[in-house]
């Protein structure tokens, strides 16, 4: 219904949305919801990134939650990123974003961004390669893959997210990560020895562990 119409309500935002994007979902809010309690100071100019974009639901929601913050967002789809720029613009923060290209499964995708950040967010492809095709018909069917297909594991884009962490987040600064059920300890798991201390998930509505968070305590290598 939301790609017959053409727009989906998140976080009582405007987003539009197409085939080339994941429809934004209530479960996704928890990161926004995550954010807002983790950051206390509203009016600090944060750097946040958004690994992942699609519709730019998560950056561009927060950069309306946090007026100083600036943002960039790493998308592999080209016309994903056209909706996310739309959306930028008809959001008003467009002056306060940066798009860029990329796909973190490919080397030096990290180089491009532009330096550390104080807060890193993704929703990225979680479901098992082999479970996608046995989603429900309007997932499956008409949402893009290139979203949903998280590898034969379902934990590929957390992997690629760990070995470049610590270049991307400041000390002190955190990541929120939404996952599948059942899923949060083995992201947990992922990040072990990274630099990067665990905190308590944070649950959706229907009360699963939804968006892992850790937090940057390490300087050194």
């Amino acid at each position: 219904m939301a790609y017959i119409l053409g727009e989906r309500e998140f976080w009582g935002l405007p987003f539009k949305v197409s085939p080339a994007v994941l429809v934004p979902r209530p479960d996704s809010e928890t990161v926004i919801e995550a954010a807002v309690a983790l950051l206390a100071d509203r009016d600090r100019p944060w750097r946040i990134l958004d690994l992942g974009l699609g519709s730019g639901c998560l950056l561009l929601t927060l950069l309306r939650e946090f007026p100083a913050a600036r943002g960039v967002g790493l998308e592999a789809s080209e016309p994903a990123l056209a909706i996310a720029r739309d959306n930028a613009a008809s959001l008003g923060v467009a002056g306060r974003t940066e798009l860029v290209s990329g796909d973190w499964l490919q080397p030096g995708w990290a180089d491009r961004l532009g330096g550390a950040f104080d807060l890193l967010v993704s929703n990225p492809p979680y479901i098992e390669a082999e479970a996608v095709p046995g989603l429900m018909p309007e997932v499956s069917r008409f949402e893009p893959k290139l979203a949903l297909d998280g590898g034969p594991d379902g934990l590929a884009a957390y992997r690629a997210i760990a070995a470049e962490a610590r270049r991307l987040v400041v000390p002190g600064g955190r990541l929120l990560l939404e996952g599948g059920e059942g899923q949060a300890s083995e992201i947990y798991r992922i990040f072990q020895s990274t630099g990067f201390v665990p905190e308590a998930p944070w649950k959706d509505l229907g009360g699963i562990d939804r968006v892992v968070s850790l937090k940057y305590l390490k300087v050194g290598n």
